[in-house]
């Protein structure tokens, strides 16, 4: 086992760099959903969104 470890030793910095990536993923799926739900709010009540939250959500 020792032997395979150090022959695959360098494999730890692209695995942490995409376990790094998911996370980013994840994070940015959770503040657009939130900002969604605000935008449903703002819907619901018949306000208009401010430019700040629509920027947000801007995908350009």
């Amino acid at each position: 086992m020792e032997e395979l470890f150090h022959a695959y030793w360098w494999l730890v910095f692209p695995v942490s760099g995409i376990v790094v990536g998911a996370f980013r993923s994840w994070l940015a799926y959770q503040a657009r959903r939130d900002a969604l739900e605000v935008l449903r709010s703002y819907a619901a009540a018949g306000r208009e969104p401010p430019a700040a939250l629509m920027a947000r959500l801007d995908i350009g």
